[in-house]
């Protein structure tokens, strides 16, 4: 799964940064396939960041930049460069880059000046620590298409197993080749030594159950795949174990004393979970809350490419209905209050215009 967007609106897994201005660019980035997709692109290259300057505001926006500093590791596009503009730092559009991250940068020209920002291909490969993305392959994939396009993919022939290692020599990834193919069990395992993810491959694609952990051992995600394709109910759970900073936060903000959230952080609960049919197709997806909720869910209507979404309040009655084609509002929209009485509808037109507004009488 590729980085599609600063605010990835998919049911597996979704982050949500939130500052003075949430960050509101949606881009879909498909593989990397041919030189013409690195077209608007100056620069390419998986770099090493050693540096971070952070500038003051500008006068014209509250936004700031930072000169980022990084050697090359590998380069596939545009001059040999030392630094690029990084964009909206310390704000809700901010990448996250530190010192030390291993990122493949894709920078385009801006005012003269070589710039990246969150809501492009930018993606990290590596942290600091060393870690790679293993679950959803970002960097990890772009890297392996960058060095398909240019012809740099190693022709090494694999059979048997193989592991790569973290740079402290611990085993970060094992897994089963034949005949060049990966055939059989991958198990990730996290910098401590605990199993990070297994699934199994045959032929180079995913099949049967897939399971991902949390740090702490517990449970992250459970997913099935058939040739490749997601298939029957996806769940993620939230994390149990809050510590440092975010623990402090929850407490003096929504929780009393560290019991009440140690209680309210303690159960197993699903977060998200998506259903597959046997083609692979989506079905319906659901969110909840932390307190096992139903917050949010989505029918999908594969014959009409139509979805229904359908919010709910905390208490569990619905709080709206609505429906969709493609990215525009279709049909008959209807609010519901906490008891479970309409409180307003309206319609839309073909064009997605909101007509026939109703407000029940009291």
């Amino acid at each position: 799964m590729l980085k599609n967007c600063c605010i990835s609106l998919t049911l597996i897994f979704f982050s949500l940064h939130t500052s003075l201005m949430a960050c509101s660019c949606i881009n879909d980035f498909k593989r990397i396939k041919s030189v013409e997709d690195l077209k608007d692109y100056e620069f390419v290259a998986l770099v090493k960041v050693t540096s971070e300057t952070i500038n003051p505001p500008a006068d014209s926006t509250p936004f700031r930049n930072a000169m980022l500093g990084f050697s090359i590791i590998e380069k596939f596009k545009g001059k040999d460069i030392a630094n690029v503009i990084e964009s909206n730092v310390q704000s809700s559009c901010d990448m996250g880059i530190e010192v030390g991250d291993e990122w493949v940068i894709f920078a385009k020209t801006d005012n003269g000046k070589l710039k990246i920002s969150a809501c492009d291909r930018d993606v990290r490969y590596r942290d600091k620590a060393g870690v790679r993305d293993w679950h959803y392959k970002r960097g990890i994939q772009e890297l392996e298409d960058l060095r398909q396009l240019y012809s740099r993919s190693q022709k090494q022939q694999r059979d048997g197993i193989s592991r790569a290692y973290y740079p402290d020599g611990k085993v970060e990834v094992e897994e089963t080749y034949q005949n060049n193919l990966k055939n059989g069990i991958q198990t990730v395992y996290h910098p401590s030594g605990k199993i990070w993810g297994r699934q199994n491959f045959v032929n180079d694609s995913l099949q049967g159950k897939s399971e991902w952990y949390y740090p702490s051992g517990q449970l992250k995600g459970q997913a099935f795949y058939r040739k490749g394709f997601l298939i029957n109910m996806s769940r993620f759970y939230y994390d149990t174990t809050i510590t440092g900073r975010e623990k402090e936060f929850l407490i003096r903000e929504f929780y009393k004393t560290e019991d009440s959230l140690r209680k309210a952080h303690s159960r197993v609960q699903v977060w998200m979970e998506a259903l597959y049919d046997y083609d692979g197709k989506i079905v319906l997806s659901r969110e909840y809350s932390r307190a096992g909720v139903i917050q949010h869910e989505n029918i999908y209507h594969l014959e009409d490419k139509n979805y229904t979404s359908v919010f709910y309040h905390e208490n569990g009655q619905v709080q709206n209905i609505q429906h969709h084609k493609g990215d525009k509002e279709r049909g008959h929209y209807h609010e519901y209050d906490w008891d479970g009485n309409p409180t307003r509808s309206w319609d839309y037109d073909e064009n997605g215009k909101q007509i026939n507004l109703h407000i029940p009488r009291r």
